[in-house]
């Protein structure tokens, strides 16, 4: 946890590209979303591994995430249930539980059909949102708190010196 906290905090702080944060912020929460138990997070988290994002920030969210959303499971479970129940998209529904193994991802569940809707309707404004706040962030808090005296001396506690050295044999770049 540690070492992607750094990984986040070193790619936020230096030029990496802010779209790249934002799309890990995006994909952590469409993971963090999705319920576990079914074949389609797999396929997703596996999918992540082929994106150009930052991994520190996808797995800092995924994991910091995943504590939040069980506190919007019931109108997440209500916005499936309306999904599924709309007429237009059930031959949808039923050409796609006939393909083999589509049905293992148990889409026809109310909790994974809202979950993967509201991951993917929100992933656009997630990326919108945290892209210009990186980018507010670099340009107006980052140059005050690097200037700060809290945070010189804060970078000189010997605990953090440790984590720092640390997480550099870790192989934290």
């Amino acid at each position: 946890m540690i070492k992607f906290l750094l990984k986040f905090f070193k790619s936020l702080n230096a030029n990496a590209h802010p779209g790249d944060i934002a799309h890990a912020v995006s994909l952590g929460l469409l993971l963090a979303l999705v319920p576990k138990g079914n074949l389609m997070w797999p396929f997703l988290f596996a999918l992540t591994f082929f994106i150009r994002m930052n991994k520190g920030a996808f797995f800092l969210s995924l994991i910091l995430l995943s504590f939040v959303i069980p506190f919007i499971d019931i109108p997440v479970e209500q916005f499936g249930y309306y999904m599924l129940s709309l007429d237009y998209l059930n031959p949808i529904y039923i050409t796609l539980y006939q393909i083999p193994f589509v049905g293992l991802t148990r889409f026809n569940n109310t909790m994974v059909a809202g979950s993967f809707y509201i991951g993917i309707l929100s992933y656009l404004p997630t990326y919108i949102l945290i892209r210009f706040a990186i980018l507010g962030y670099r340009k107006k808090l980052q140059p005050m708190i690097i200037n700060s005296k809290a945070y010189k001396v804060f970078n000189r506690l010997p605990l953090i010196k440790m984590i720092r050295n640390v997480a550099n044999l870790g192989g934290a770049k």
